[in-house]
């Protein structure tokens, strides 16, 4: 396989509320691929954009940009395995014809913090890489379907001409509430999708905040303030509005109240 020179890479500004992964060269390489049809991916890079998914969520689009018209590729993305040099098809898209000049293809599919964008490619001599000295792509014949797997195998100095854009999952789930009588607040923890800022709030309530850097579990205090305060000490119980807001790395955030009763003992323990 023999690759072209091409000029310097063009940088691609992420969409609101999204990452992008990998990236394009700023103009069409000369074709560089020319069958039978190969499954590729890029491990890591030299610098600028990986081509591996930093969060879990939705790949929404994926471009590259074709030095004519006529082949056709397949988006994909792949997780690593077991083996270092094998890697595993979790997901696909429908084939697509590719056009000259940039192309910009929609999609929905999920990915998973890790996983590896990719592409197949036939039809065709295609601008499957440009060459970057240092970098390399990973190849491997034939067209692997979903949960299918096979060994990959260097081609040195070169990357891979492939753009995709991933919204972050904002999902979180309140998963326990724990009620502490003797000072009447409270603990909520919440099982979040991805890294990010996790707030809680509300009338009558102070400001709390985590900054999970993987996804799991957080546990914010709830404790009130001012005339809410008053309010629990003197009656030993009070209903607040609890808000919950979850905003992942470079997503849109999302929000959930919940009703939360408060219980304040009366009884001062001796100290």
């Amino acid at each position: 396989m023999v690759f072209a020179c091409v000029s310097s890479l063009a940088t691609t500004a992420p969409a609101r509320a999204a990452v992008t992964i990998g990236q394009l060269p700023s103009t069409p390489p000369a074709p560089t691929c020319t069958g039978p049809g190969s499954d590729y991916l890029q491990t890591s890079v030299t610098g600028g954009n990986l081509y591996s998914a930093r969060a879990a969520g939705t790949i929404t689009s994926w471009s590259t940009n074709s030095s004519g018209a006529g082949a056709t590729y397949v988006f994909k993305v792949f997780r690593r395995t077991s083996d270092p040099d094998a890697f595993q098809v979790v997901g696909k898209d429908i084939e697509h014809t590719l056009t000259a000049g940039v192309n910009t293809l929609d999609s929905n599919l999920h990915v998973e913090s890790g996983d590896l964008i990719g592409l197949h490619e036939d039809g065709g001599p295609n601008s499957c890489a440009f060459p970057l000295p240092g970098d390399g792509v990973l190849r491997a014949s034939g067209d692997l379907d979903e949960g299918e797997s096979a060994t990959f195998s260097p081609v040195t100095d070169v990357r891979l001409n492939l753009l995709a854009v991933l919204v972050p999952s904002n999902t979180f789930t309140i998963t326990s509430i724990a009620r502490h009588r003797l000072n009447g607040t409270a603990a909520l923890t919440i099982d979040v999708s991805n890294p990010g800022l996790a707030t809680l709030g509300g009338k009558g309530l102070k400001k709390r905040h985590a900054t999970p850097d993987v996804a799991g579990q957080v546990t914010l205090k709830v404790v009130t303030t001012g005339k809410s305060s008053r309010k629990l000490a003197r009656r030993g119980h009070l209903k607040v509005p609890v808000v919950v807001t979850f905003s992942p790395t470079g997503g849109d955030p999302t929000t959930q109240t919940v009703p939360l009763k408060l219980i304040q003992s009366r009884v001062v323990p001796m100290v």
